[in-house]
């Protein structure tokens, strides 16, 4: 986006201006080495958070792909002036601003304007295969695979709890972290010794988790970006569970049902009672494109209303931004909808981070997690609310999710 790299051109001058030199040494364009790389963000405490891209050059234009175990993010607004490097993360407000310091090295940072305009934190990259995190042993000598119970902040007010759920190949493992509000996407990493090391960046996020292997289980910290840190303590445990996420969130006593008018991207106002949702089932999606696990649950909601939308499938998103303005906030409805092939109705809640879905939605006890998903059916009556989503990360969790609510919504559309 053309304010973003504007920003960033403002930096790449200021990063020539301190090198010193009336004629700095500037690789001629499109000279960086095609292939694998690997990503260092600099955290607290001396952290170092790794993920590993593709670069290619096509045409004259650079595209990259990033990996985090099975997701590949595919990145396209990627502009070189001079020495510089311009990178805009797909569907999230966030930019690297590189410099080239080599064909095979480049150094910078990475702006997340979510947190704000000056959250930034400083990356390096490298051309060349490696493992994701470095000084890997070969060899390894525990199994961290399989499922875990977890607490996060133990002993603390912000206690919670989560599974842990770990595949182990050699050194290599993925998994995630499974929540009572979503999880933490698709992890990857490495085992040295009895040290387990997972990380992920999705344009939004910046999870690294350290954890050492002790008699009792796992102790670990986690951080997230340079704002986050938290302890965190694991038990292997197969038939650990957590709370039912269809039981967390409800209609308050005195409330029939779900009300809302909210507007859309041409300035309609739509609301549940329009006669275009009569005699439909509907899906109700709480959420924000700022949110990777809606992001997720976008994904599957939209293969699910092209699936069903003939047989009376409705599927309407209140998203509640975290923009300045509307017209920034239905720019990036607009961006999340051309990158996920949704065709179905999207409605901006709030634009802002003042904009609370719960006093926007005053039937509902809380809003736990986004996204929160709500199941009506033809008669408006509330079936279902589920609050969070687990992605496809997290296996059997994501199936049976997907087999449960195709059941509710074959049900739904048969009544």
């Amino acid at each position: 986006m053309k304010w973003n790299f504007l920003s960033s051109i403002g930096l790449a001058l200021f990063i020539g201006a301190c090198s010193g030199s009336s004629k700095p040494d500037v690789p001629a364009k499109n000279v960086l080495k095609e292939g694998l790389w690997k990503m260092e963000m600099s955290l607290v405490d001396g952290k170092t958070l790794p993920f590993q891209f593709d670069l290619k050059e096509e045409n004259g234009s650079f595209k990259m792909q990033i990996f985090n175990a099975e997701e590949v993010i595919e990145v396209t607004e990627i502009e070189q002036i001079n020495d510089s490097l311009f990178v805009q993360l797909p569907i999230f407000e966030s930019v690297f601003n590189l410099k080239i310091e080599s064909d095979s090295t480049l150094s910078g940072v990475w702006i997340n304007y979510y947190q704000s305009a000056d959250y930034s934190i400083p990356v390096a990259a490298k051309w060349g295969k490696s493992s994701r995190f470095s000084n890997i042993k070969s060899s390894f000598s525990e199994d961290f695979g399989g499922n875990y119970k977890v607490t996060f902040s133990p002993n603390s007010e912000n206690q919670s709890n989560a599974i842990g759920l770990f595949e182990q190949e050699g050194n290599s493992v993925t998994g995630t972290f499974a929540t009572e509000t979503g999880d933490y996407r698709h992890l990857a990493g490495n085992v040295s010794g009895k040290k387990l090391l997972l990380s992920t960046f999705d344009g939004s996020h910046a999870f690294l988790f350290e954890a050492e292997q002790t008699d009792s289980g796992l102790v670990g910290v986690f951080y997230s970006g340079t704002h986050w840190k938290e302890s965190w303590i694991a038990q292997k445990n197969d038939s650990v569970e957590l709370r039912n996420p269809n039981e967390l969130t409800f209609i308050k006593e005195g409330y029939t049902g779900l009300e809302f008018r909210f507007p859309n991207a041409n300035g309609d106002s739509v609301s549940l009672a329009d006669y275009r949702f009569e005699n439909k089932a509907i899906i109700v999606q709480i959420m924000g494109s700022w949110c990777p696990n809606c992001l997720d649950e976008t994904r599957y909601l939209s293969a699910l209303y092209d699936k069903y939308n003939k047989e009376g499938l409705e599927v309407i998103a209140l998203a509640f931004e975290r923009t300045r303005t509307e017209e920034k906030a239905f720019e990036n409805l607009a961006k999340l909808k051309e990158k996920t092939g949704a065709n179905y109705t999207f409605l901006l809640g709030g634009a802002t981070r003042e904009d609370k879905a719960a006093e926007k939605l005053p039937m509902l006890n809380h809003i736990m997690s986004y996204p929160t998903a709500i199941f009506i059916d033809k008669n408006k009556k509330v079936r279902r609310i589920h609050t969070g989503f687990y992605g496809p990360c997290t296996g059997k969790f994501y199936t049976d999710f997907v087999k449960e609510t195709e059941g509710l919504v074959k049900e739904m559309l048969s009544e």
